[in-house]
């Protein structure tokens, strides 16, 4: 029951307040809700009769056409995409709603509007001007950007496809935006599937076709899919004797009148999993899985055509359903500037506050304390530059343009450059303290080569070229086949069946693996060949050509290789009615499948195989009696036509026939590393930074290849946790290795550690284990990891950032299987390598090797934190500089709300001293990327944050405050009485706003001076332009507002009068001078002694003095004449400088 009496009472305001407070948070969850909806998956099925989600999409082909169960409640456009953010309506308010999150841009509107109040009798117009003019140009950018999407968009919702008309009984042309579930489409080589499509029927009569998926996982190799059984034979053999435009019509006319009635399951982003079904004529339903489906974005190949029923269409289809924006990345330098932005912002307000206080206290002041405090709060708003993120922008794309032009990282064979996608990272290249490395691919060529293989008791090889002639392994292997060696002749005859290698017409091998392609050859290579791969009914003849004849292969199942298989089967059929199951995999699977122990030799040979680095697999083969291979078979097809649970029932029944095996052979395949690569990894860890490997390999292999790269070194003490039972196992071996000495001997060489998949899923459950982990990777400066899923590659990523937020990570890789490291790192970088572009769409930064990423890191990434360190240092400094004039005077004036400078001086503030900093600090260098190549040491300064910290920015601060004092003090005081100060109302163009446009001019030449000091190369000739630009045009700028251009006229003819005057002018020149003499004389003190100015704390060393004379003798160097190239041999040169150096040295320029 309510109360007679209200307990307290709530006046219109209070309700007026508590209202717009409530309809702000209503709005604000709007637009975020719409924002975050932007790739929300818009499934526009209708609901079922109980008002929950339809289970089930059903497609019945009927002679009418298609009907679709539930029914689709829009039909329009429902294959169209939309990637934009915004709409018409929704751009500027969704936009500004983006900007305003930054606290600062709250600020500035804030400003703009309290400038407008009539009272304070401010000049709004240039402060209301220059916010509007930033916020339109944000919105313009983000419009931009949105209609680049939008055209994107519109050229992928306007491609066209043949799609079957049933009135015509023909195929007419259709936009891709046009397309639904239940149209006939026809696809011809070369097409891409504009919905995820079920292939009814190929030009094959078996109905097998080949797509590329390069664009959905990444994977260049070709994929081989097939029609469902239940519709191929239906397919009538007569209409082989068609012409090839008559015969898919034909097909499709009859899919109709057959009632083809698809059952398709709610759709989800697993690409693999694809728990659909068909049946025909309302029987019984059958099976159908991805291996049915070509999905959006795949490309036909092989095939001369293939006629399917699109099924998922628009946001439903896989690819989009994984097509999610890459993560918003800040980089830690750009949250610290947040940070000191805030801490200025409330300086401001508190020194607004205090003026209003201190108001109080002074008879002569009459204005209320809510306008003082407004005063003074439009007063100071020069302090918070208004331009400051735009500027910060245009560095970071100066910066980007710069990396995409370097000719030190252009892939000769291609011409490609290297590509910064993301130039809002560029300085924490510069910061990086983990590397995260991909294997395959990133670190290896990804070209498999045959190197060994073990057969029975006898290990042959090496099959690999020496110079020009090939490899003794392969007539080691011919004579034993032509004495009859029947173990060599099954391995071989084993290699050459077991895979799913298509011929080209040209005759050359297309496999899903360069692992399988690699096999097939080595077995062309000693003459048991491949001839031909091709389809009878249900089953792949695999035509193979030996010494002894032809011999004809039927392959009726293929159990594919998956990540938690690690094994791959051929299951061929034998005349007598059994068969003989052919599977290769990975040692530590197929050990168990054998039927008894492996060999001693063949155990041998893994080792030795592995400690060369080499990649290994193992092959077993086992024959299954007639009624043991049937009952199997039933089972297989029960298990291919389940609803529920397909996958795992299918695996089930796969594993059931791999079992009992017979040892057959070892195989070595290696994967050669990239050039340069060892040199590379070897300078990232002289910098300091701490390299991990994250490769699917065994143990052995993994550390052998870490060897020859250079990651571990002989004298490193090695921390293995592998094996491990449990996570607190893991702790103690991690506590153990951490507690124990840091090398194996006096020679040095610090920790290395080795982990295992499963050890790395026990510590990742456990949180005493990852600190463990952390603290033992902290202390060490590699790792390798082994049998890692890539889910568990972006988890350790994770890891190190929960652990220490502030450590900033890179992530390398080439696959589709990296993205989701390369997209948890602070920096992605993808290389552009064989297994397509997947890592490249998703990364920040693009390279086409490897060892570009020593240009990356240790130039530009050192380069990039340097510039923009000192970029915003000096941006806060010089405005900070200038608001110390209002402080001071406000002190003078007894708080009397009046501002130091006539107001349109504080409006070319920021357009005069903003050119030159931009330009010659984004293009600022300190050494050759030669010298910083070779001393790797030099990178520490970013790592160490000790550019861009509290304390950097307090000693900015404090230098601001000189600066900004004197150079009003000194003017104001020695140019001015104490009468021509006071005097109220000022005289236009008087003494006091003479002697005021001669602070602001000392002001203007101190930051130009501090600028010419701070930068390491100001006699850049673009810096010198900027430079000259800003002076030249000061001044007629000045004299135009002494003439009366301003609206207002304070500085009427005082201009004129300051430059007329010979104490006016010496003051402008002299006590910058003065303010910048500290500076100067250090300068030359470190000129004189032959050492130029340090870059960040520390002392010198040997290294240092190493340095100058290599810059002596070179001359100064010039950043085009280094590279990676050259670093071959600078480890040895580096590396006798001391190991101290890259630990107590942070970053010295020598001249």
């Amino acid at each position: 029951q309510a109360s007679a009496t209200p307990p307290f009472h709530i006046g219109p305001a209070r309700v007026a307040y508590q209202h717009c407070k409530r309809v702000w948070r209503c709005g604000r969850r709007m637009v975020s809700s719409s924002i975050s909806t932007k790739f929300s998956r818009r499934h526009s099925w209708a609901a079922a009769e109980d008002g929950q989600p339809a289970t089930f999409l059903k497609i019945r082909l009927k002679r009418d056409g298609a009907v679709l169960t539930p029914e689709r409640v829009s039909k329009q456009h429902a294959n169209g995409i939309r990637t934009t953010r915004f709409t018409a309506l929704t751009w500027l308010p969704k936009s500004l709603y983006l900007q305003f999150r930054r606290a600062a841009n709250i600020y500035f509107v804030s400003i703009a509007i309290v400038s407008t109040i009539p009272f304070l009798e401010a000049k709004w117009q240039p402060k209301v001007l220059t916010v509007v003019m930033i916020l339109v140009a944000q919105a313009l950018k983000d419009l931009y950007e949105d209609c680049k999407r939008r055209s994107d968009d519109q050229v992928e919702n306007t491609r066209l496809v043949r799609r079957f008309d049933r009135e015509t009984e023909s195929f007419e042309e259709a936009q891709w935006c046009d397309i639904d579930s239940g149209d006939l489409l026809l696809l011809e080589k070369g097409d891409a599937f504009p919905a995820d499509t079920m292939v009814c029927a190929s030009a094959d009569s078996t109905g097998t076709f080949y797509v590329a998926t390069k664009s959905i996982d990444g994977e260049t190799n070709l994929k081989e899919k097939f029609a469902p059984q239940a519709v191929g034979d239906l397919v009538d053999p007569k209409d082989d004797d068609k012409d090839e435009e008559g015969r898919p019509a034909a097909i499709a006319l009859r899919l109709f009148d057959i009632g083809l009635t698809i059952s398709l399951e709610t759709p989800h982003p697993s690409i693999m999993d694809m728990n659909c079904s068909l049946s025909v004529n309302k029987g019984v339903p059958s099976g159908v899985s991805n291996s049915n489906f070509g999905l959006r974005g795949c490309t036909l190949r092989n095939t001369k055509w293939v006629l399917g029923v699109a099924c998922y269409v628009g946001d439903d289809s896989k690819v989009r359903m994984n097509s999610f924006p890459p993560p918003s990345k800040n980089s830690e330098l750009e949250r610290f500037l947040n940070n000191c932005v805030l801490i200025i912002l409330a300086f401001l307000l508190a020194c607004s506050f205090y003026f209003a206080v201190a108001s109080r206290f002074v008879d002569e002041v009459t204005l209320p304390f809510y306008q003082i405090f407004l005063k003074y709060l439009v007063i100071l708003y020069p302090v918070l530059p208004m331009t400051l993120y735009i500027t910060f922008e245009i560095v970071h794309l100066i910066i980007g343009v710069q990396i995409e032009v370097d000719p030190l990282m252009k892939d000769e064979a291609t011409g490609t450059n290297a590509q910064a996608r993301n130039t809002s990272v560029v300085e924490e290249l510069g910061q990086v303290d983990f590397v995260f490395s991909d294997k395959t691919g990133t670190l290896t060529a990804n070209e498999m080569r045959f190197a060994y293989c073990c057969v029975g008791s006898a290990t042959l090889g090496p099959f690999l070229p020496d110079g020009s002639l090939p490899g003794p392994g392969y007539e080691q292997a011919k004579a034993a086949i032509r004495s009859g060696n029947d173990d060599v002749r099954a391995f071989f005859d084993a290699l050459a069946v077991c895979h799913t290698v298509k011929i080209d017409q040209d005759g050359t091998y297309q496999g899903e693996s360069p692992d399988e392609v690699a096999l097939v050859e080595a077995a062309r290579s000693v003459g048991i060949e491949l001839e031909a791969r091709e389809t009878a009914g249900s089953s792949v003849i695999h035509r193979v050509r030996s010494p002894w004849g032809v011999e004809d292969n039927e392959v009726t199942h293929v159990l594919g290789f998956t990540s938690d298989r690690k094994r791959m089967s051929v299951v061929c059929a034998t005349k007598d009615g059994g068969a003989v199951v052919t599977t290769k995999g990975a040692d530590s699977v197929m050990e168990g499948l054998c039927s008894g122990p492996l060999p001693s030799e063949a155990v041998r040979a893994l080792g030795e195989f592995s400690r060369q680095g080499l990649r290994t697999l193992l092959v077993a083969r086992r024959r299954v009696a007639p009624l043991d291979f049937a009952a199997w078979r039933a089972r297989w097809d029960q298990a291919s036509s389940a609803m529920e649970d397909r996958t795992a029932k299918i695996e089930a029944v796969a594993a059931a026939i791999e079992e009992s095996l017979t040892f057959t052979g070892v195989t070595a395949l290696e994967d050669r590393l990239q050039d340069r690569v060892p040199s590379t990894i070897a300078m990232l860890r002289e910098a300091g930074i701490r390299v991990w490997v994250l490769t699917g390999d065994k143990v052995e292999t993994a550390v052998e290849i870490a060897k020859s790269c250079q990651l571990i070194d002989s004298g490193m003490r090695l921390v293995e946790v592998v094996n491990a039972t449990s996570s607190k196992d893991c702790t103690r071996m991690l506590r153990e290795g951490l507690e124990g000495p840091p090398e194996k001997n006096k020679s040095g060489g610090g920790r290395g550690i080795v982990l295992d998949g499963s050890s790395v899923s026990y510590i990742l459950e456990d949180k005493k284990a990852r600190t463990a982990l952390y603290e033992l990777a902290v202390a060490s400066s590699s790792c390798v990891c082994c049998r890692l899923s890539p889910l568990q590659k972006r988890e350790l990523v994770e890891l190190v950032r929960q652990e220490n937020p502030t450590a900033i990570t890179l992530a390398i890789g080439d696959g589709a299987n990296d993205v989701p490291m390369i997209q948890g790192a602070h920096v992605g970088i993808g290389v552009r390598g064989k297994e397509g572009s997947a890592a490249v769409q998703a990364c920040d930064m693009a390279v086409s090797e490897f060892s570009f990423l020593g240009n990356m890191v240790l130039c530009h990434g050192r380069k990039s934190y340097r510039r923009i360190a000192t970029f915003l240092c000096f941006f806060i400094y010089k405005s900070v500089a200038l608001g110390w004039s209002y402080i001071v005077y406000a002190h003078a004036m007894l708080f009397s709300g009046e501002g130091a400078y006539p107001q349109w001086l504080d409006v070319i503030w920021n357009p005069l001293t903003s050119c030159a900093v931009v330009l010659i600090l984004a293009s600022d260098i300190d050494v050759p990327d030669k010298v910083a190549l070779q001393s790797p040491h030099l990178y520490a300064p970013g790592p160490e944050r000790s550019l861009f910290n509290p304390r950097s920015f307090a000693r900015w601060m404090v230098v601001a405050t000189i600066h900004g004092i004197l150079s009003w003090c000194v003017p104001v005081y020695w140019l001015t009485t104490e009468p021509e100060r006071l005097e109220r109302p000022l005289t236009e163009g008087g003494a006091f706003w003479q002697a005021s446009f001669t602070a602001f001019s000392t002001v203007f030449m101190t930051v130009h001076l501090k600028l010419f000091m701070v930068a390491e190369k100001p006699l850049q000739w673009i810096g010198i332009v900027a430079l000259v630009l800003e002076l030249v045009l000061y001044l007629p700028i000045a004299l135009g507002l002494g003439s009366g251009l301003a609206p207002s006229h304070e500085l009427l003819g005082a201009p004129q009068k300051v430059f007329q005057s010979w104490r006016h002018v010496a003051t402008i020149f002299v006590v910058p001078v003065l303010a910048v003499l500290p500076e100067i004389l250090q300068a030359f003190i470190c000129s004189y002694s032959g050492v130029r100015r340090r870059s960040g704390r520390g002392t010198g060393t040997e290294a240092d003095r190493a340095v100058s004379r290599q810059l002596v003798h070179s001359g100064g160097g010039d950043s085009s004449d280094s590279g990676c190239g050259d670093s071959s041999d600078s480890g040895d040169s580096s590396q006798s400088d001391g190991d101290s150096s890259s630990e107590e040295h942070h970053g010295v320029c020598v001249c």
